[in-house]
């Protein structure tokens, strides 16, 4: 019964606050009324008593009963202690007083009101990212997706301490929680974020993007229902090429354009002035390219992570007018792989670049080296006799080239997979593509997305879930050369990397009855997933946020790099790649690096380094010291920059 009552009357004072100031003052109204009956409850209990004859706070001015016994309660409950020196004035005179100071109070109170909302307010707005960024000289970014927090953290690695002020249309809680899971609080950079709409001008402005030193434009995925984050980009761009009254003339601008469909008019859109990067190009090509080249992931992470070698361009002032091939021998720390050069069109500049000329290409006096470097300086001493090698022979490039492919999984960058695995293709290899998407819904899509007609490639297609043994009941998995788990998204599961690992301990006890293990490719969407696959039986593991989150972040601080990562990481062009050592040195005799370079320039090719096979002690030397020697054999690989091959 008293549970009931309770439950009634705090429904009856729930309804009060509903009714917000009328409500709550009725509330107030009636606590008051209830303190003030209980406080006069004291003269019973010896208020006016000889104990406390001596109480300067208990009146007795007028009877020492009832009216004493209010005034004393009121001063309590309304705390009217100015009006203590005035009690036992005349009657109208404590009327005014008492009259005057609940006005005060309320005019008290009012002010106390407005400051409380002032700084609840502004603690909202701060909260909501509602405020203006004065800042100069910032990194914006503009959007969200899973590669933010990439491009943080290459961000935090190129220039610690730098600020960076993130405008997406997320709650700014939802972002602070997303940073403090993937730990980039630790990270040495100021975040400054802000929620708004980035494709509307008067968003930019609040941001201080004319302010900024560089500008990186996210595809997003927290887009209007029915919109692509690739349109917003395109809005993006539109509205910072349009803009002509930036305080920072040479501001980098770089966009993600998430499918390579959207590319050509995102490249319209951007009048040459924003660096593109299509991601599911960068993916398919890491994708396919590892599949063809085993280790190449390796090669991959340590020129996009920061972690020793990196692609830089610099001006080596000795090196013009000099051969390229003959000054490669002078560099001691570093590799060059090109030559970039700047362009005047229509009153900007345009960077261009030209990686893998030939051997005695010459350096004019206006061109920049490309280099792969261990750091800046280079270190460089021009050669005093032009190198011949003893131990390097002509062998005919050998690349490896699947005939049976298995993918397993689905998601947006299928298509460009499938085009670039033709383009590297002989003619009838069998790919088989293990998703949950119906077998003539998938041809339907592949139709659709794929314009051209794929010439080297024999689909076939399997409607299934891979993470149930009954998937791989029709596959002989031993047949195929090369297996790639992509970032299934055809089941409609939101944790797309969980759903990578089920799959992989599936296959994992799979390939253990299979006889011969196929090479295997691994995507997953986040560095953090990576760590829970180590112990399975992947071979290389893609992390595509990475590959894209570095590209971005690099450009946005040397856009220099933006034409060489489009020439080096999209279809055609030139590519690196894993050779067999004996096609470049005599197997069992020592060698030097010298000697893969010289053998490699015979090629038309570039010598980066090597990776020794685990009987050689597997091992990846990229750029490699100088002095050091290997005895190489037909189980380690050269890593070259050379011609893509196709078929």
């Amino acid at each position: 019964m008293f549970k009931e009552f309770w439950e009634r009357l705090r429904y009856r004072l729930e309804r009060l606050f509903v009714r917000e100031t009328a409500g709550q003052l009725t509330i107030i109204l009636f606590l008051v009324a209830l303190a003030t009956l209980v406080g006069m409850s004291a003269q019973f209990f010896g208020l006016f008593s000889e104990e406390n004859m001596n109480v300067a706070s208990i009146p007795r001015e007028i009877d020492s009963g009832f009216w004493d016994t209010l005034w004393w309660t009121l001063q309590r409950v309304l705390y009217l202690s100015r009006l203590e020196t005035i009690y036992g004035g005349t009657l109208v005179i404590v009327i005014y007083a008492v009259f005057l100071t609940l006005v005060g109070m309320v005019v008290f109170a009012t002010v106390l009101s407005l400051v409380n909302t002032v700084i609840a307010n502004t603690t909202e707005s701060l909260r909501k990212g509602d405020t203006l960024v004065k800042e100069r000289g910032h990194v914006l970014v503009l959007g969200w997706n899973n590669k933010v927090l990439g491009v943080l953290r290459q961000l935090a690695q190129l220039q610690a301490g730098c600020r960076v002020v993130l405008l997406s249309t997320r709650e700014v809680d939802d972002v602070q929680d997303a940073l403090r899971v993937a730990g980039i609080g630790k990270e040495p950079l100021t975040i400054i974020l802000r929620s708004g709409d980035p494709s509307r001008l008067a968003e930019l402005e609040r941001v201080a993007f004319e302010q900024a030193a560089s500008i990186i434009v996210m595809s997003p995925t927290d887009t209007a229902e029915g919109a692509s984050g690739d349109s917003e980009v395109i809005k993006i761009i539109l509205q910072l090429v349009n803009y002509d009254k930036w305080a920072r003339p040479e501001v980098a601008l770089v966009a993600e354009v998430a499918q390579e469909r959207n590319y050509e008019l995102a490249e319209i859109a951007s009048k040459g002035r924003v660096q593109l990067v299509s991601s599911s190009t960068v993916i398919s090509k890491v994708i396919v390219q590892s599949m063809r080249n085993p280790g190449l992931v390796d090669v991959y992470r340590e020129l996009l992570d920061r972690s020793g070698n990196n692609i830089t361009v610099a001006n080596i002032n000795m090196c013009a007018d000099q051969e390229l091939g003959q000054v490669s021998y002078g560099f001691s720390n570093a590799v060059p792989i090109g030559v970039a050069w700047d362009e005047r069109r229509d009153g900007r500049v345009v960077h261009k670049t030209g990686l893998n000329p030939e051997p005695d290409y010459p350096i004019a006096d206006d061109e920049k080296l490309v280099l792969l470097s261990r750091g800046l300086p280079a270190m460089f001493k021009m050669p005093s006799e032009s190198y011949q090698s003893t131990t390097a022979r002509d062998g005919t490039p050998r690349v490896r080239l699947p005939q049976k492919v298995l993918l397993i999984g689905w998601n947006d960058n299928i298509f460009d997979i499938l085009m670039e695995l033709d383009a590297h293709s002989e003619r009838g290899t069998e790919v088989t593509i293990l998703s949950a998407v119906p077998e003539r819904d998938a041809r339907r899509r592949v139709e659709d997305s794929i314009e051209r007609h794929l010439d080297n490639l024999r689909l076939h297609f399997i409607e299934g879930d891979s993470v149930q043994a009954i998937a791989y009941k029709e596959l002989s998995l031993g047949d195929f050369q090369s297996i790639a788990v992509l970032a299934d998204v055809s089941a409609g599961e939101t944790d797309v990397d969980a759903r990578t690992l089920r799959t992989m301990l599936r296959l994992d006890d799979q390939l253990k009855t299979a006889g011969k293990r196929p090479h295997l490719v691994l995507e997953m969407l986040v560095r953090t997933s990576q760590e829970l696959v180590n112990q399975l039986c992947v071979d290389d593991v893609i992390i595509s946020s990475v590959a894209v989150s570095a590209q971005l972040a690099q450009i946005s601080q040397q856009v220099e790099l933006g034409p060489i990562y489009r020439e080096l990481l999209s279809a055609g062009g030139v590519e690196i790649s894993l050779r067999p050592a004996d096609d470049y040195v005599e197997p069992g005799r020592a060698c030097r690096f010298a000697d893969l370079m010289f053998a490699a320039q015979q090629k038309q090719e570039i010598a980066l380094g090597l990776r020794t096979a685990n009987g050689n002690g597997g091992k990846l030397w990229l750029n490699p010291d100088r002095a050091e020697t290997w005895e190489l054999s037909d189980q380690d690989r050269v890593v070259v920059l050379a011609q893509q091959v196709y078929r």
